[in-house]
């Protein structure tokens, strides 16, 4: 099994790179955390690194872990603070994040959950400045969904367990279930031990965005982060998933950030931010607005 996961990881990283975008060891750090579960990373760092046929990817991914300077290392607070809106809030809250293409609504929130180096005074938690907080202080506070699920070249059982490794088929099905998978999943050959091929090649890629959302379901973190959960999906799924999201933000008390341009989506929401852009200091601008989708 360990070789098994290592070898998909592999292949996850490799298709990062050559990929060529513009973060190569953040790009390569989402998809071997998926959702978050980067506190778990450092260890597949270290088999990485037995593998020659990857010291590109392993220096890349290293620089980004080992170059980590943690200054607190106890548990962060949930409430969040954002200086440049003025904007506090806690679970339960749901905020909407909303603004251009590019403004950098990705950038905001991926600082917040430390998958990009912190600002200094751009977010804080409880009155605590992220930039003062270790990665392994702040990334349990968040589950992540991004904007493109990537999945392992595994089975569904397997890219669903890097979330909770040892989360057992009964909670499996339920996270299938919020996200509108079952029928299909069991419809597989396999059920939960269907192959997916490479990158969830077997799934459609609204499929693929769902189980990436499922994924992030597991994750028992007091923010849900959740980035164009619904984008390419019809208008009858797309109210499916999210009627079943609003039912499990209301059981499990969690707190949702989500970014979206499309109006059902926001309307789970009670306030939305407004990204405008990145300021000449680094930091996002943003202002907390009308509740509205921005294309």
């Amino acid at each position: 099994m360990a070789g098994q996961t290592l070898a998909m990881a592999l292949g996850v990283m490799g298709a990062a790179l050559a990929a060529g975008s513009a973060s190569p060891a953040l790009t390569a750090l989402a998809m071997l955390a998926a959702v978050a579960t980067v506190e778990s990373a450092g260890n597949l760092l270290n088999a990485l690194r037995q593998n020659g046929a990857v010291a590109v990817a392993v220096q890349r991914l290293g620089e980004l872990l080992d170059g980590e300077a943690p200054i607190a290392t106890s548990a962060a607070e949930p409430a969040l603070r954002l200086s440049s809106a003025d904007l506090r809030l806690a679970p339960p809250q749901r905020l909407a994040v909303v603004g251009r293409s590019g403004a950098g609504k990705t950038t905001l929130i991926e600082r917040m959950m430390h998958l990009r180096a912190p600002v200094p005074g751009e977010v804080a938690f409880a009155d605590v400045d992220s930039a003062a907080l270790s990665s392994d202080a702040v990334r349990p506070l968040f589950a992540y969904a991004p904007q493109q699920a990537v999945l392992m070249a595994g089975t569904v059982r397997e890219n669903l367990r890097l979330a909770a490794p040892s989360a057992d088929d009964d909670q499996l099905w339920a996270v299938l279930e919020d996200a509108g998978l079952t029928d299909r999943i069991r419809a597989a050959p396999g059920g939960l031990d269907a192959p997916l091929g490479e990158n969830g090649a077997r799934l459609s890629g609204g499929e693929r965005r769902r189980l990436g959302l499922a994924r992030a379901y597991l994750r028992p973190a007091p923010w849900l982060v959740l980035d164009e959960p619904t984008e390419g999906l019809d208008a009858a799924t797309e109210a499916k998933v999210l009627d079943r999201l609003a039912q499990r933000l209301q059981r499990t008390g969690q707190g949702l950030i989500l970014v979206s341009h499309r109006p059902a989506p926001l309307a789970l929401c009670d306030q939305t931010l407004t990204v405008s852009g990145i300021a000449p200091d680094g930091h996002v601008q943003a202002h907390i607005g009308p509740l509205r989708a921005v294309a």
